[in-house]
């Protein structure tokens, strides 16, 4: 009897520890959700407060500008020509919280009496169109978005429109596609006009700003640059004493006239570059140059992007934040050179993307080199010529296609070479299957360059 009723004793005293246990996580459970409660409650009495002395600070600073003379209302580096003095962006202190004030304003012109462009129709060319000014007020938590105020307001001035001895300069902003770019940040400068334009702007949604009452320049000094943040940089260019031919020359404003001007820009891209030896293996550490085809001057030619790099020493160089369009590789190093590259030369980056090029790299200074082919692609069944430009190309040189995949060949007939510069061969496709074939040019000695992918056969 006495074993039994020290087990019952030693249960109890089991169960008690239990529930003491299953007490304390309900305890703590509660404890948790009453403290985030508490938090939630604090964050949103604290975001309430941040958003009425917001709200009030940009009524307050609605109001002063309200109030200001009509010609005042310019910012600093706004879209105003000439600047004013009111800041583009202040900070200040409300209620213990660390505010940013944000005052954009812009010219508006009105469609009722025509536009700049002229294009209304039955409404005339609109040779003033500084109809009045739109002023808007961001008030931002210092760090923090949103914006906790956003508030808007029209200002006219009390005067009537007069002509004026100033100029308009319209400028759209486009992609790759022609397509409007919103929300790109464009920058006008002119230091040769007093005061100097200075003035950075925002696109609208159809990818243009227009800005009235510039001061004429008929000297090419309005300078203009388009960013945004993913995107590449276009501008226009300067005449310098290198290169006096610009192929985008900085613009002119003229008196009561609209200058017209397009720059583009895209989503930033990364090539990857990998150097290989014929059979394939990385060859380190060589020095490449990179070349677009983008012309910003002429006589003499000078490239928007022109650039030499080394690679790893596996053989690998990646660029990012790279343009779209057209690029050609070459290799600087000493005792190397281009045998040929996959995908073709010059290579073609589109905008938002990632393209991985190999480079395939010979010693012989007398191999074949292919620089460049066509056609890409071949009907089965054709006869096809294909013509491939390069160096180093033997006048009796042979030319075949073999399969990626199976390693069939077809022969090349009737070679003809121009100048060691060039070869072409027709091809009886008929022989082939569909797929990609690999070029092959072969000299009498044995050397050989290999063109990966060169084209590729579909069916009928």
């Amino acid at each position: 009897m006495k074993k039994i009723s020290r087990e019952m004793k030693s249960r109890k005293r089991a169960f008690t520890l239990i529930e003491i246990l299953v007490d304390l996580m309900i305890i703590s459970f509660v404890a948790t959700a009453i403290i985030a409660a508490f938090m939630a409650g604090y964050n949103a009495l604290s975001l309430s407060k941040a958003k009425i002395a917001a709200v009030a600070l940009a009524n307050e600073k609605m109001e002063e500008l309200r109030n200001m003379p009509y010609d005042d209302l310019a910012t600093e580096n706004g879209a105003i020509y000439p600047p004013g003095d009111l800041p583009d962006d202040e900070e200040i202190v409300r209620k213990n919280i660390r505010l940013n004030v944000h005052i954009t304003l812009n010219y508006v012109d009105d469609p009722f009496d025509g536009d700049a462009l002229g294009s209304i129709p039955g409404k005339p060319v609109d040779i003033y169109p500084y109809d009045y000014k739109k002023a808007r007020i961001e008030v931002h938590k210092i760090g923090r978005e949103p914006a906790l105020a956003d508030i808007s307001t029209n200002i006219s001035a009390k005067a009537a429109e007069t002509p004026s001895d100033t100029g308009i300069l319209y400028l759209c902003i486009i992609d790759a596609e022609n397509q409007p770019v919103n929300d790109a940040t464009v920058t006008i400068q002119n230091t040769e006009v007093s005061p100097p334009v200075d003035m950075e702007l925002i696109t609208d949604d159809t990818g243009c700003v227009m800005v009235p009452a510039l001061p004429p320049d008929e000297h090419n000094h309005y300078h203009l640059v388009v960013t945004k943040d993913g995107y590449s940089t276009d501008m226009t260019y300067p005449r310098t004493a290198q290169n006096p031919n610009q192929l985008q020359p900085d613009v002119n404003i003229s008196v009561q006239q609209v200058t017209r001007q397009t720059l583009a820009i895209d989503k930033v891209s990364t090539l990857t570059i990998n150097t290989v030896d014929l059979s394939g293996a990385p060859i380190p550490n060589l020095n490449l140059h990179i070349e677009d085809s983008k012309e910003i001057y002429f006589n003499p030619t000078t490239y928007k992007y022109s650039e030499d790099h080394d690679c790893n020493a596996f053989g690998q160089l990646t660029l990012t934040d790279m343009e779209w369009g057209n690029y050609k590789i070459s290799v600087n190093t000493d005792g190397f050179f281009t045998s040929s590259a996959h995908p073709v030369l010059p290579v073609y980056l589109d905008p938002d993307s990632d393209l991985t090029v190999t480079v395939y790299v010979t010693n012989s200074a007398t191999a074949p080199r292919i620089t460049s082919l066509l056609p890409s692609q071949g009907v089965l069944g054709d006869l096809t010529s294909i013509i491939a430009t390069g160096y180093n190309f033997d006048n009796s040189a042979e030319m075949k296609l073999v399969n990626s995949g199976s390693g069939a060949e077809i022969i090349g007939t009737d070679v003809a070479v121009q100048a060691h510069q060039e070869i072409i061969a027709d091809f009886n496709l008929a022989t082939g299957s569909v797929g990609f074939w690999d070029l092959v040019i072969t000299n009498p000695g044995g050397e050989f360059s290999r063109q990966y992918n060169a084209i590729e056969i579909v069916a009928e």
